[in-house]
C-alpha cells in the first residue's frame, strides 16, 4: 500500500472514528415528563439537533436524573455538564434573579414579556455572565404560584403565620413566606414526593 493510501485510510479511520464519537451535549432539569422543563428541553434539543447534524448531540436528562438545581448548576461551572435549566435556585447563584421570587411583582404575562426583553436579556443576564461565567440562552415563565397544605384554606398572608411548608431552593422565596409568618423550609424538587408520602 502506498504512503498516499495509508494517510487516506488513516484519515477514514479519524472521520468514522469522530462521528461515532460525536459530541454529546446534555441538558438537565427536575421536571417529569409533561412537564414546562421537560418539554422545553425536549423542543430545545429537537431543534439543536436538526442543525448540528452530526457534530454533535443534544440529550435531555430530566427528573434530576443528573442531580439537583444545586448540583446541576455546580457541574454546569465545573464543565462536566454542559447545559441546565434551573428553577427558582438561580437567585442563590447571583442575588438579582430574586426579583422573580417576589409576589406581586408580574402583572401578568404580557408584563413578563416586557420584563424579559427590557431587563432580563439585557441586564440581568449580561450580569449573571460576568459575576458567574453562567450564560442564559433563553427566558421563560415557569407558571403561577400554589399554596397547598392539610392544615387551613390560605386566602392572605396572615393566613400563613404557624404553616409549616416545603418551598423551592431559592433563598428569596424562604425569606418571603418567614415575612409571613410561615416555617419555610427549602427542598429539591425532586425530593418533594418522597416528602409527601412520608409526611416530611
Amino acid at each position: 500500500m502506498s504512503f498516499k493510501k495509508n494517510i487516506i485510510s488513516i484519515l477514514s479511520f479519524c472521520l468514522i472514528s469522530y462521528s461515532v464519537n460525536a459530541l454529546e451535549i446534555k441538558i438537565g432539569h427536575v421536571g417529569e415528563p409533561g412537564s414546562l422543563f421537560n418539554d422545553s428541553a425536549e423542543h430545545f434539543a429537537k431543534l439543536a439537533n436538526s442543525k448540528l447534524g452530526s457534530k454533535a448531540k443534544v440529550v435531555n436528562f430530566g427528573s434530576s436524573q443528573l442531580g439537583s438545581d444545586k448540583e446541576m448548576m455546580q457541574k454546569v461551572k465545573l464543565g462536566t455538564l454542559e447545559m441546565a435549566v434551573p428553577s427558582t435556585f438561580m437567585s442563590t447563584v447571583h442575588d438579582e434573579f430574586g426579583v422573580f421570587e417576589m409576589p406581586y411583582i408580574i402583572k401578568d404575562r404580557s408584563h413578563m414579556s416586557k420584563v424579559e426583553k427590557e431587563v432580563v436579556n439585557p441586564i440581568l443576564s449580561k450580569n449573571l455572565e460576568e459575576k458567574t461565567g453562567y450564560k442564559v440562552l433563553a427566558v421563560w415563565e415557569n407558571g403561577f404560584r400554589q399554596i397547598t397544605n392539610n392544615k387551613k384554606p390560605i386566602n392572605v398572608p396572615d393566613d400563613l403565620k404557624g404553616i409549616k411548608l416545603r418551598v423551592p431552593e431559592g433563598k428569596w422565596r424562604v425569606k418571603m413566606f418567614q415575612a409571613y409568618g410561615a416555617n419555610p423550609t427549602p427542598m429539591a424538587f425532586g425530593d418533594v414526593f418522597v416528602a409527601l408520602k412520608t409526611g416530611t
